[in-house]
């Protein structure tokens, strides 16, 4: 092929630009008025079997602001990082093409997780990747992240990442003129209250500031050509977060609000400025949409446990640039099933009905499974993936994939299982397992972090393997109290790097550990 045909056929996959496009097993949203373009990656998509026309989704970019150091709790460490990222929908295999903005040739790209994808291959200067099912993955370009050390000491370039979310079709979405369908457009103020079932977010780019009022027994949908700044919150009534759905494949944003440390007025209390937050939430959902730039906890759906009344949150997308941008905290009733967290702070807070099928994600500060809100009781965590767990310093006592931190109190662990999860980093930051009843030296002082009366016992970790050990060589951690004991804890099939766990001598444990098994 000809330098004349190659450039023939990029003009052919790349020009093709329209409002809306769907065939029978693609639905793709190529414009969004208002909203920033990424300047790093372009990307066009068509259905494999049938060889359709290519389509350009529009590729969305989420920033971490740069040069604030520290302002509105941003990490300097990521200053001018950015992550590229599309929604599409599909029923059926599909091909992206991916190609660098600048115009120059990509040299490397690699899918995590792995797994997910049939293909990736250069050709031409591009990335093309095959997927036959809905998944959400990140391609790595030119080995930005893949080779080389992101974590502890990184002064290098800022790194600008690529993630394809790849959605299963909306079925019976809504449309606009349907009954009980309230509209708003672009500079409408949204409406709070009505005679109305479902909130439609018009395509566009819209404002509802801090705490956007929710209700009970309404819908709010952000489709994908809708991007929507603010958040949203039931303003702590309780018996006003029961049948409430917020779906879409749209785009919450968190990028004009401040960090609670920095509005004026100092909020009275933080949890305005989480994305969603909602209490009493009681047979309630939040699906598919995309929360970036995060200014507090990204979702909160609270409640106590009650199986009749499940929460759900489904193919969820998220991205957090900054401190106490933790990602889902299923507290009670919630199931998390089939998202992508990438966060500064904490991923996920074990608890809830359960957790399956979630892509996980750290550049800087939190853990992957925060285990200090461990229920004693059922509850499985299954089929996950750990594609990056990158860290910004040592000496603390979170930044960790399974991680007790000396917080709370009373027996827990009984019946949980983590079961079938692949880490998949070449080079995470810190040891993979730090818990620890207690702070513990260097990590963090133990006057400062004491977990109260309690054991942790009866946890199942199974078919675990974990490609890499500390870069840092930190060793990993059980560390129990007297009144806090870590025992009758199995590792059946766990291993880093190859070698399996074995026995307690793997661990830097003390006399409060006991009665474990390996297998």
């Amino acid at each position: 092929m000809n330098k004349a045909m190659v450039a023939c056929l990029v003009m052919t996959v790349f020009s093709f630009d329209i409002m809306v496009a769907q065939e029978e097993t693609l639905v793709v949203y190529s414009n969004v008025p208002g909203a920033e373009a990424s300047d790093q990656y372009e990307l066009a998509v068509r259905t494999l079997e049938t060889k359709g026309p290519w389509l350009r989704p529009f590729a969305f970019v989420t920033r971490c602001k740069e040069g604030i150091k520290g302002k509105n709790n941003y990490f300097p460490h990521l200053s001018g990082w950015s992550n590229t990222f599309i929604n599409i929908e599909m029923s059926g295999p599909v091909e992206i093409a991916i190609r660098k903005v600048n115009g120059k040739p990509i040299r490397k790209a690699a899918v995590h997780p792995g797994r997910k994808a049939r293909s990736c291959i250069l050709r031409d200067g591009n990335a093309y990747v095959i997927i036959e099912e809905p998944c959400l993955i990140a391609v790595d370009i030119d080995g930005q992240m893949d080779d080389q050390d992101t974590g502890k000491g990184y002064r290098g370039p800022p790194i600008h990442t690529l993630t394809i979310f790849a959605n299963p079709v909306i079925e019976n979405r809504p449309r606009p003129d349907d009954p009980n369908v309230k509209t708003v457009r672009p500079g409408e103020v949204a409406p709070s209250e009505g005679n109305w079932k479902t909130l439609y977010f018009m395509p566009g780019v819209h404002d509802i500031g801090v705490g956007f009022p929710v209700h009970a027994n309404k819908n709010y949908y952000i489709p994908g050509d809708a991007m929507v700044h603010g958040t949203m919150s039931n303003h702590g009534q309780w018996n006003d977060g029961n049948n409430i759905r917020i779906f879409g494949y749209g785009v919450l944003s968190g990028s004009r609000i401040p960090h609670p440390d920095f509005a004026s007025p100092k909020p009275k209390e933080a949890k305005q400025h989480d994305p969603i937050h909602i209490v009493g939430a009681a047979n309630t959902t939040v699906e598919g949409i995309t929360l970036v730039d995060s200014a507090y906890h990204s979702l909160m759906l609270v409640n106590a446990y009650k199986p009749e009344s499940p929460t759900d949150m489904r193919w969820l997308k998220i991205f957090t640039w900054r401190a106490n941008g933790d990602g889902i905290n299923p507290f009670g009733n919630g199931l998390i099933e089939d998202c992508f967290i990438r966060t500064q702070d904490d991923c996920t807070y074990v608890n809830g009905r359960g957790i399956r099928r979630v892509t996980y994600w750290n550049d800087y500060n939190g853990s992957t499974f925060v285990l200090s809100a461990l229920p004693n009781r059922k509850i499985v965590v299954e089929d996950c993936d750990v594609i990056y767990a990158r860290a910004g310093w040592n000496h603390w006592s979170g930044g960790r994939l399974f991680n007790m931190r000396g917080e709370g109190e009373g027996q827990c662990g009984q019946g949980v299982v983590f079961r079938n999860i692949q880490v998949e980093d070449p080079r995470p930051t810190l040891q993979h397992f730090m818990i620890a009843m207690q702070g513990l030296q260097p990590y963090s002082d133990p006057s400062q972090r004491q977990r109260g009366a309690g054991d942790l016992s009866g946890i199942l970790f199974q078919n675990i393997e974990i490609a890499a050990p500390s870069v840092l060589g930190e060793p990993d951690v059980l560390w129990g109290t007297a009144n806090a004991r870590i025992m009758n804890l199995t590792f059946d099939n766990v291993s880093i790097g190859g070698k399996k766990i074995k026995s307690l001598n793997h661990f830097k444990h003390n006399e409060h550990v006991r009665d474990f098994t390996f297998k």
